[in-house]
């Protein structure tokens, strides 16, 4: 007995030493890694901004789930609540450009996936200990890594254009009964796009709520045949080329013309007509007389130059190259065909490049949709810059064709467009969507593309309706009174100041048939109440303060913007004064039942950092007004529409 006694306590001995002494750095290894174990910490991801600043997507700690009325859904496309991890603020006004974020945090579709690499940031990571209970806490001592959060992201889009575009074209299409519609507002001189839209578009908040079709942004991705609106480019190759003069007669030859057993129409026969009575009336037979003068390699060679059969170049996701078929494909009436805007297909973004160049006098640029990404310390990753492509036609004959477009509009198919005190320069096109067997007798695009002032253009707007109903079909019925609602709101619009551009007086504009007074507004950073109060009393415009600081930390409108005397209104936001001595104590403001922005920068002029949910007037906030928090405390704003639901 004593024996086994004796060999079981060797053995147990035995074991001991194994586990403590031969095995022992294996077995402590093993409890640590029991009792320690590796969190990830995500990484923040980066806002985008418009070019003015204002935010158009933010992510925000964890999840927040809400109301989907809060986030701008449309009627029929989502009920209940979302639960969010990125907030897109403005709901579908401008989601196309923008894309959205899948559940694992990557961007998808739009400037999401483009920029996901800066947005995205790095993760970090911290070793946590667990007790006996299964208990997690956080050891003083143990290795770990910060996360660096995403950088942020600025486009050149302006919201308050985009916001102009989208308006209108949801009115036009429910007007037309069309299927859909895309609208790109450019500053032909640089390449910015300052609003690109889709109708109907899609809300980022909720992506599963619509299809991979919708969520394309159809302005890069769609290809159509442009019609009319190509007949541009080969006014372009003639004057260039010196195959014709602007005020040079073509035979209309009563609106027929046959080639290789085919008859080319117009439904307004002509006679003989100048080449810019051509271009204004938009006579196929015209045009077809002028590109059968061209060599098959000449008019490829021009269309290449100005940028058909390849992308653009825009840092936007899912850009098509269009359709330009090889020379050694084309028929004998491929260049006739070619010439009024079918047999070669187009993105639209593609299209407004030639009027752009034209515009801008006679150079192609690449497409701009962002000007810089930029770290939250203020450093600059990468910033764009206008960049020239080539020369496609010289100073001398942008300014001609800038004239003969300024016809169609003052006396052509684009009489619609004209904006009243303003010279308008554009191009109508309609074409026929391919059917089967050819081409459908129902189906259109209608377009209208132009740019304003025609003798030195500052803005240049396209639009583009997809299947317009009702029998009206033409792009100068259909496309051009669309491009006259949008550049008589931005003209007209407060916040903008290319009234001035164009009109090229600093204090007064005719809009619309309307004298407006406007006046430059001032830049009161930093000024004291009783200085601004007498300076706004001098210029004669109603103002307000929100906050109770004396010093003046933001404006609305912003410095510089025009304002309408005796009609507009500058809020002014005070910094608060604290008698609390830690500067990092924060009184909550009350911002219920304001205008969002208005709300937003109550906010910021006091320092309390904010997430915005939905768009319009604050309904409620997620921190009780007069609360003292920290200044990195975060309070939520929701907002809604003006009569939606609370």
């Amino acid at each position: 007995m004593s024996a086994l006694l004796l060999l079981f306590c060797l053995a147990v001995v035995g074991r001991l030493f194994t586990i403590q002494i031969v095995d022992g750095e294996k077995y402590a290894l093993r409890g640590k890694n029991q009792a320690q174990q590796r969190r990830i910490i995500n990484a923040k991801r980066g806002d985008i901004y418009d070019t003015k600043g204002r935010l158009l997507a933010s992510s925000v700690p964890g999840q927040l789930s809400m109301n989907v009325e809060m986030l701008g859904a449309r009627e029929g496309h989502a009920s209940g609540k979302a639960v969010l991890q990125r907030i897109y603020p403005n709901g579908d006004v401008g989601g196309p450009v923008l894309g959205y974020v899948g559940r694992d945090g990557y961007g998808l579709g739009g400037v999401e996936f483009s920029f996901d690499h800066y947005l995205r940031g790095e993760d970090g990571w911290e070793m946590i200990q667990k007790d006996g209970k299964h208990r997690s806490y956080r050891k003083i001592g143990l290795p770990g890594k910060e996360p660096q959060d995403g950088a942020d992201l600025y486009l050149t889009i302006d919201m308050n254009i985009q916001r102009i575009v989208q308006s209108v074209l949801k009115q036009t299409v429910d007007a037309l009964g069309a299927k859909g519609a895309m609208c790109i507002v450019m500053d032909p001189r640089t390449g910015k796009i300052l609003a690109m839209a889709n109708e109907p578009s899609f809300n980022p908040n909720l992506p599963a709520s619509f299809t991979l079709s919708q969520r394309q942004n159809k302005c890069v991705s769609q290809i159509y045949e442009p019609g009319s609106t190509f007949k541009t480019v080969t006014a372009a190759i003639a004057l260039q080329e010196k195959l014709l003069n602007e005020s040079d007669l073509i035979d209309g030859n009563n609106g027929r013309f046959e080639i290789y057993g085919e008859v080319i129409r117009d439904d307004a026969p002509q006679k003989h007509i100048t080449f810019t009575n051509a271009l204004a009336v938009s006579s196929n037979v015209c045009f077809a007389q002028v590109a059968n003068g061209f060599g098959n390699d000449l008019f490829y060679r021009y269309s290449r130059d100005f940028g058909f059969g390849a992308k653009t170049g825009v840092s936007l996701p899912g850009e098509e190259e269009g359709i330009l078929h090889p020379v050694r494909s084309w028929s004998g009436r491929t260049r006739v065909t070619m010439a009024m805007g079918y047999e070669v297909s187009t993105t639209f973004l593609q299209m407004m490049l030639p009027y752009a160049s034209i515009a801008n006098g006679g150079v192609l640029v690449s497409p701009l949709i962002y000007e810089r990404v930029e770290r939250k310390n203020g450093t600059v990753i990468i910033s764009s810059a206008a960049k020239p492509v080539r020369r496609v036609v010289s100073e001398d004959v942008a300014v001609k064709l800038r004239g003969m477009l300024t016809e169609v509009v003052e006396s052509g198919t684009g009489k619609q467009a004209a904006v009243s005190g303003v010279s308008v320069a554009g191009k109508t096109g309609t074409s026929r969507k391919p059917d089967v067997g050819g081409y459908s007798r129902t189906k259109h695009w209608s377009s209208f593309i132009g740019f304003l002032p025609a003798d030195d253009p500052v803005l240049l707007c396209g639009v583009v309706i997809d299947e317009p109903g009702g029998g009206v079909t033409g792009g100068g019925a259909v496309a051009a009174p669309a491009f006259r609602k949008i550049m008589s709101q931005v003209l007209a619009h407060p916040e903008l100041d290319f009234s001035e551009k164009v009109l090229k007086k600093p204090a007064a504009a005719k809009v619309e048939n309307s004298e407006i007074n406007l006046t430059r507004i001032p830049d009161f950073f930093g000024g004291g109440r009783g200085s601004v109060s007498r300076q706004l009393d001098s210029l004669n415009i109603a103002f307000r303060f929100e906050g109770r600081g004396d010093i003046v930390r933001h404006q609305t409108p912003a410095a510089g913007s025009l304002l309408r005397s005796k009609a507009g209104e500058v809020v002014l936001f005070t910094e608060e004064q604290r008698t609390i001595a830690d500067s990092t104590i924060r009184v909550v403001p009350d911002a219920v039942g304001k205008d969002l922005r208005d709300a937003f920068n109550i906010f910021n002029s006091n320092g309390i950092p904010v997430h915005v949910v939905g768009s319009g007037f604050v309904r409620r906030q997620s921190i009780t007004p007069g609360k003292i928090v920290s200044a990195s405390q975060v309070c939520t704003l929701f907002s809604a529409r003006a009569g939606a639901q609370k």
